[in-house]
């Protein structure tokens, strides 16, 4: 976010439709939350994010909505724009199936089942490794994929979490949804070497502190999001009782605003008394938060 160049004078770049997942795993810990560390020569390169990736058009084309079927459970009434109107469906299913392949690109973790509803078996995982590659570079050859196996995208089990948009200042935008899903059996997380070099399993807790320390750089919108689902795992303390609890959570836009200082730069979260003065474009006055995002810090000083 730091380097961005000031252009509040200009038209702010549209964000890109994108989404993200939170797998999630119960160990005689506690429940831990995958991360992944981003190659240095990407976008937030470096940082430790949670899979996910930019909407492809392939994910919300006639092949993806006919190999989804009935989204029966999935969160598509939910889902709005920032302004407050519905999301079509192609774009809600869309990001869906984009969440699946992008963990699958990155993680080489499949979020599918079979026609019988049961999740898809290891070996055929194992099997289809080889072929990320090549879905990184042809999103529609994720959906060939899961057809010869005859497998569907395991949309029914996503939890819609969050709502984050980039500043408008910033010259590359994302309008990411982020979900939240158990993470299927016996299947190794294998990271692809290109987008992801890095793979860590860790309770929240221990990522948060460990951005606090400054061993794992952590965007903001990742940070935030862990310390969301602390607070609803200190609340829930299972797993189960997780994504059971927090199936309908009312989910509010996100959008920071960024002002450019000299030598610096603030952030303001919507929460933020002076948001709705700041400069650039912002979430409608009518958004309400709830307290847990309320109680979280609403400004935020980066250095240039």
């Amino acid at each position: 976010m730091s380097n961005a160049a000031d252009n509040t004078h200009s038209t702010p770049a549209l964000p890109r439709p994108s989404a993200t997942i939170l797998l999630l795993r119960e160990e005689a810990s506690g429940v831990e939350v995958l991360t992944v560390r981003r190659h240095a020569e990407l976008t937030f390169g470096g940082q430790w994010v949670f899979p996910g990736g930019k909407l492809s058009a392939a994910d919300g084309s006639a092949a993806a909505l006919t190999l989804i079927g009935n989204p029966d459970g999935y969160s598509c009434g939910r889902m709005h724009s920032l302004r407050g109107e519905p999301l079509p469906l192609t774009e809600c299913l869309g990001l869906a199936m984009a969440a699946c392949r992008e963990t699958f690109e990155e993680t080489g973790i499949l979020l599918a089942t079979d026609r019988n509803g049961r999740p898809c078996a290891p070996e055929v995982s194992a099997r289809l490794q080889e072929q990320r590659p090549h879905v990184v570079k042809q999103p529609a050859l994720f959906i060939e994929l899961l057809a010869q196996e005859r497998l569907r995208p395991d949309i029914a089990r996503l939890v819609y979490w969050a709502h984050w948009v980039t500043p408008s200042i910033m010259p590359r935008r994302f309008d990411t949804r982020f979900f939240i899903v158990a993470a299927p059996p016996d299947q190794p997380v294998i990271p692809d070497s290109h987008e992801t070099v890095e793979t860590a399993w860790l309770p929240p807790a221990q990522l948060i502190e460990a951005a606090q320390r400054g061993e794992m750089p952590l965007s903001h919108p990742t940070l935030y999001n862990l310390y969301e689902l602390e607070a609803a795992l200190q609340h829930h303390r299972t797993l189960s009782r997780l994504l059971a609890g927090e199936a309908s959570r009312p989910i509010a836009p996100i959008m920071p605003k960024m002002l450019r200082e000299q030598g610096s730069a603030t952030i303001l979260l919507p929460w933020n008394p002076s948001y709705a003065d700041a400069a650039g474009e912002g979430v409608p006055a009518s958004v309400e938060y709830p307290q847990a995002l309320r109680s979280l810090p609403a400004l935020i000083r980066v250095a240039s």
